[in-house]
């Protein structure tokens, strides 16, 4: 957790803390250089105020970077400690390809600077999708509500948290959904449209607006795929995990095929059609949630078949 925020601090392909502390500033105005969706992110940005307001009533000396710095520290320790527990969950039970897990997910994310912040609200994003992973698999799908309403004040990409409860039945049992997991997911979609809505109108609307003044989905499409840095920035965050859990896809289980299904090619599609790609940190969360427990789980599976198979 330490190395990493070190990375994301000093790195040259990273945001000066000094310019990440104007904006967050600027966001605390309700003037944010990227009014939207900026603005509307306001969960991070109030929540590491408020923490930064805490230290240092106890005392003066703690600046807002320190507070930053410490605060990112706790965030990537309650990332690991959840993947840890959703691991466990996933029913991945060898703690050497748990710790490879942790290993791999500490790396991917210290890769992930370039043109990036601290990016409080991208990686509570992770925590949250982590979250509501555990949940679902846990049955506590109850606290899928209050987790969207949470999430929808943090980033718009959340929206499909309340999904992941009813990917399983689809498209195999989908008319077997119980009454309550549909009630669940219905009304936590609805908190979603009303916490979405609710913050635009409270800030004001602007049209997105990108860097380069990009605005249209083929703007951002064609400045990714023509940007070539792109290319091994993504392959420093995601490596080649994605490669080995597509042509192993058959083998895996079906929660972890539908989450696939659901999360993957939206969220590769909408951030390369309408976001600045090469921040791949904006990766993280199919690769934190679906790619990484899916290759522990392949290579858990074949060493157990392959010890039942010496045994028998």
């Amino acid at each position: 957790s330490v190395y990493v925020v070190f990375k994301q601090s000093t790195d040259l392909n990273a945001i000066d803390l000094k310019v990440q502390e104007e904006r967050h500033l600027r966001m605390l105005e309700g003037n944010s250089e990227f009014f939207n969706p900026w603005q509307y992110r306001i969960f991070s940005t109030y929540a590491v105020e408020y923490f930064y307001q805490s230290v240092h009533a106890v005392s003066d000396k703690i600046t807002r970077t320190h507070a930053f710095l410490a605060f990112r520290v706790g965030q990537n320790i309650l990332i690991l400690l959840m993947l840890h527990v959703y691991l466990m969950a996933l029913g991945i039970r060898n703690p050497w390809l748990i710790m490879l897990g942790l290993i791999v997910t500490g790396f991917c994310m210290a890769t992930s600077v370039f043109k990036s912040d601290l990016s409080f609200n991208t990686y509570f994003d992770i925590l949250f999708y982590l979250v509501a992973g555990w949940l679902i698999i846990k049955e506590k799908l109850i606290w899928i509500i209050p987790l969207t309403g949470l999430s929808a004040l943090n980033r718009e990409t959340s929206l499909l948290i309340p999904f992941m409860a009813i990917a399983p039945f689809v498209p195999y049992a989908i008319k077997q959904v119980p009454k309550r997991t549909l009630l669940i997911v219905a009304s936590s979609l609805i908190l979603f449209v009303v916490v979405f809505i609710s913050v635009r109108m409270h800030y004001g609307y602007q049209p997105a607006k990108g860097i380069h003044g990009m605005s249209s989905f083929m703007d951002y499409l064609k400045f990714n795929l023509t940007f070539f840095r792109l290319y091994p920035e993504l392959m420093g965050t995601l490596t080649f995990l994605p490669v080995v859990v597509i042509l192993f896809f058959k083998h895996l289980p079906i929660l972890l095929k539908q989450w696939f299904w659901l999360i993957c090619p939206a969220w590769f599609a909408i951030h390369l059609a309408y976001s600045t790609a090469v921040e791949t940190r904006l990766f993280l969360v199919p690769q934190v949630l679906i790619f990484i427990p899916a290759f522990l789980w392949l290579i858990e599976n074949w060493y157990d078949s392959k010890t039942q198979a010496a045994q028998d």
